[in-house]
């Protein structure tokens, strides 16, 4: 069925070139976004399943009408071969066997993002109020493509990590929109940035975080909207899906919505002033771009809303950082950590020891001297790289401002003070900015490459720039390829110990469970998310250590509502705790069967 997929996106694909003529960098990334947002309104009319089967048939039947033209000598596939379909073609393929046989590991995967696929793919609906889902405010947009992909092939782990995968090389395949065989050195400069973008946050690339993804998506609308610069109707057209996905992605999306819509309006600025349009005709290209760059992404989210509101009562519409009026007027932060928070945001944001900010001062580095070179060489201003030198840094400092009003208004005190999560933030920061800078400054020395004089400087700039630019992050890529995360070897034998149970007691997900793993410390609810992610019920109850009257107490509760007891490991204390509710002399790693509040015995194996 996977061939099939691809068959299936092959055809829209040639369809849009055929009747289109759409650049095919920008193809896979507007098919992907365009398919996102027909299913979440499918989604709203609770027309999911039909919708993506719908989606899939139709896939195959323009591939069949694209082979009849091709047949006729209508169509030649020619000008489908460039370097960002091979680019993304390569990249598929290399992904899909990277991925292959993996699993999720990651805590956030248990938390949210692998919950949702698996409750899409159940439900083939969206959530609602009987949703296992904490964060029932968050966006559904990747997840949406994701169920596309695992309804069509079948669900696995390994399938939803491969179709992000595939999101992901779609969304970085418009840097190759510059590229053309002629001139193979930048084709290697924009493969070497790639996967520099790659690199930054690469142990996100083995989960289904969507922070990086944000990045990879508002680098492809800054490139498309220049790309079409001077036809306004293809820019509307081809960036109002990507628009819409970012925003569906995350709430975080609204951010870089906001950029890739002021990057825009200056190329607005720039159309009106090359060319003397009739009013009429500004009036006219301007209501055309607001209805599809900021009406129809901003009705996305207002219809996401609105279901949200409709679907959840009101104790059950958490996001984890929610707005509002509460939030905004009540810091409810101690003065201390009123105090240092800013310093603390600002030394985190601009730490030379960070590869990240390494990585960003490398950019400007890079930016500025070729903006130098080029004017000493050439007498003119690359106002494209000024320009978007200029924007990526005003981008940023104001991205650090937002981060820092986060930190103070929404997260809670213990993880404000600790700055929780601020290097998944600052990765989508740093990925869009050295995307989009260096995708320019690419760009800017490849066009030098016409000049008559010196044709040489252009293609060592070009190598200079593509090496300088991955330093920074080469430990980054190391890790790529051998991916370590905190906690995770805790799954396999608590995913095993629950497969046991299930083949010999006759569990269902209302069955009530009480597992123990001491460690004589708090696991931070790993085995709490990834137990309702296994079982998709809250009808688990962890515990990692007895260290307290408190703690014990609750043990008891949990084991007297209990059926059976999951065991993956004890220590003396945690067994004196047990003492008062089992029979069993030596509790030992396994499954037990609980009557009554009362450990009996060991279930049959």
């Amino acid at each position: 069925m996977l061939f099939l997929l691809l068959l299936s996106f092959a055809g829209y694909g040639l369809f849009f070139i055929r009747r289109y003529n759409i650049a095919p960098a920008v193809i896979p990334l507007f098919l992907f976004s365009s398919i996102t947002v027909v299913l979440f309104v499918a989604g709203l009319l609770n027309l999911l399943q039909e919708a993506a089967y719908g989606i899939f048939i139709g896939g195959l039947l323009f591939l069949v009408y694209i082979a009849f033209t091709y047949s006729k000598k209508k169509f030649q596939m020619t000008s489908l071969l460039t370097p960002a379909f091979l680019f993304f073609a390569i990249s598929c393929v290399c992904f899909m066997f990277l991925l292959e046989d993996y699993i999720f590991l990651h805590y956030d995967n248990f938390s949210h993002w692998g919950i949702i696929v698996k409750e899409l793919f159940q439900s083939n609906s969206l959530p609602d109020e009987s949703t296992i889902i904490t964060y029932t405010t968050y966006p559904p947009g990747s997840a949406l493509f994701i169920y596309y992909i695992v309804t069509v092939t079948g669900f696995s782990e390994s399938m939803a990590l491969i179709a992000q995968a595939i999101l992901i090389a779609g969304a970085l395949s418009p840097i190759f929109i510059f590229c053309s065989w002629k001139k193979p050195l930048y084709i290697a400069g924009f493969l070497l940035l790639s996967a520099t973008l790659l690199f930054v946050d690469s142990r996100s690339f083995y989960t289904l975080l969507v922070d990086p993804l944000l990045a990879y998506l508002s680098i492809a609308v800054i490139i498309t909207a220049y790309y079409y610069r001077d036809d306004w109707k293809y820019m509307a057209l081809t960036v109002m899906p990507m628009l819409s996905l970012l925003i569906l992605t995350k709430s975080s999306g609204k951010i870089f919505l906001a950029f890739c819509l002021l990057w825009m309006i200056g190329l607005f600025f720039r159309f009106i002033r090359k060319n003397a349009l009739p009013m009429k005709h500004k009036l006219f290209t301007i209501g055309y771009m607001a209805g599809c760059t900021v009406l129809v992404p901003f009705c996305m989210n207002l219809l996401w809303s609105r279901y949200t509101a409709n679907a959840y009562s009101p104790d059950n519409q958490l996001s984890k950082f929610s707005i509002t009026k509460e939030t905004l007027t009540d810091i409810n932060k101690s003065p201390e950590v009123i105090e240092t928070l800013l310093p603390e945001v600002l030394d985190a944001a601009f730490d030379v020891s960070s590869s990240m900010v390494q990585g960003m001062l490398m950019a400007n580095v890079i930016a500025v001297s070729s903006i130098v070179i080029m004017i000493f060489l050439y007498k003119k201003i690359p106002r494209t790289l000024v320009s978007a030198t200029i924007f990526v840094n005003v981008f940023y400092v104001i991205y650090t401002a937002l981060l820092y009003m986060l930190y103070l208004f929404l997260m809670p005190e213990v993880e404000a003070e600790k700055l929780a999560g601020f290097t998944r933030y600052q990765s989508s920061a740093a990925i869009f900015f050295v995307g989009v800078l260096m995708t320019f400054v690419l760009k800017e020395w490849m066009e030098k490459q016409t000049y008559s004089s010196a044709k040489w400087i252009p293609k060592i700039a070009a190598v200079v720039v593509s090496i300088v630019i991955i330093l920074p992050f080469l430990n980054e890529g190391r890790s790529f390829f051998a991916q370590n995360y905190a906690d995770a070897d805790m799954r396999p034998p608590a995913s095993n110990l629950l497969t046991e149970l299930r083949q010999e007691e006759n569990i269902s997900p209302e069955t009530p469970i009480t597992l123990i793993n001491d460690i004589g410390e708090s696991d931070h609810g790993f085995l709490r998310h990834l137990m309702r992610y296994e079982r998709m019920t809250a009808n688990t109850f962890v515990h990692t250590m007895c260290t307290s009257e408190e703690e014990q107490k609750q043990l008891t509760e949990d084991i007297n509502q209990s059926d059976y007891l999951m065991v993956l490991n004890i220590t003396s204390e945690m067994e004196d705790c047990l003492e008062g509710n089992s029979n069993v002399e030596n509790i030992e790693p396994g499954s037990y069967n609980i009557k009554n509040g009362v450990i009996t015995s060991k279930t049959e194996s």
